[in-house]
């Protein structure tokens, strides 16, 4: 099996966080307080700095990842710690609190920063298996290379409608399918355009002998037409996909940071 981010060094970190999450669970359930376990207790104070350095932890990754010439560690092994010890933290925050949540400021820390790990994994698992995906598309061609190739396909087609019959121009008015680049055509449509072979058999067969050589080239060019615009819509939808992420996982991770401090202050000052 191909070595991944979730699996870096047969699973270290997986294992590491489980082992962690086990001490402080069996702590958690051997601690008899007054009052029952909570964030205030000093347990629950050990666990909270613990949270807390976890959640530093996952903030560097962000600087680590950008540090190209640094030698503390590997890109791939801060975020497979990033990954699992963000998902230790969706249990160790609880531990913090005795499992304590209400409407304020502690639980809205908290739901912050499992939207921020949830968006995070999601972004890292596309990023995984969509990224490579853009590079090796169409080999490498840029949009604007792949832009300019549909427009050249789309004028050599036209111009050997010049002169046809009707039966030839309606052949290529069921081909010639307008680029659609919006947000729907990109991200919500499923089913991008195609030459029908059967359907342009059929269209074929009622055009004349002395157009038939100009309609085959003609629905050949559309069709390499065609399959670029496919290319090129599912190379902006992954791009789409890779960005989405980062407009709910950036402002997340900066509301997290915010309430996190507030309610640091809180628990230490006004407790």
């Amino acid at each position: 099996m191909q070595e991944t981010f979730i699996s870096y060094k047969r699973f270290r970190w997986l294992w590491i966080t489980a082992v962690g999450l086990l001490v402080c669970t069996t702590m958690y359930a051997l601690n008899s307080p007054v009052g029952g376990n909570n964030g205030g207790t000093a347990l629950g104070y050990a666990f909270g700095t613990i949270a807390a350095l976890g959640i530093g932890l996952l903030m560097a990754y962000a600087a680590r990842k950008r540090a190209y010439r640094s030698s503390l560690g590997t890109v791939e092994g801060w975020l497979a710690a990033h990954v699992w010890i963000g998902i230790g933290l969706i249990l160790l925050v609880p531990l913090h609190s005795g499992f304590s949540f209400g409407l304020d400021v502690h639980t809205t820390a908290y739901v912050l920063m499992v939207g921020t790990i949830a968006t995070g994994i999601w972004g890292a698992v596309n990023y995984s298996r969509l990224s490579g995906k853009i590079t090796a598309h169409r080999g490498g061609a840029t949009d604007a290379t792949m832009l300019e190739r549909i427009g050249e396909l789309g004028k050599q087609a036209e111009a050997l409608c010049a002169g046809k019959s009707e039966a030839f121009l309606q052949v290529y008015n069921a081909f010639d399918v307008p680029l659609d680049l919006s947000l729907w055509s990109i991200i919500v449509k499923e089913r991008h355009p195609s030459v029908n072979q059967k359907a342009a058999a059929v269209m074929l067969s009622v055009i004349s002998d002395a157009e038939q050589r100009d309609a085959i080239a003609m629905i050949g060019l559309l069709d390499q037409r065609l399959d670029l615009i496919r290319s090129l819509l599912e190379q902006a939808r992954i791009k789409a996909l890779l960005k989405l992420w980062l407009y709910t996982h950036i402002p997340l991770s900066c509301a997290l940071c915010v309430a996190l401090a507030i309610h640091i202050v809180v628990v230490l000052f006004y407790r």
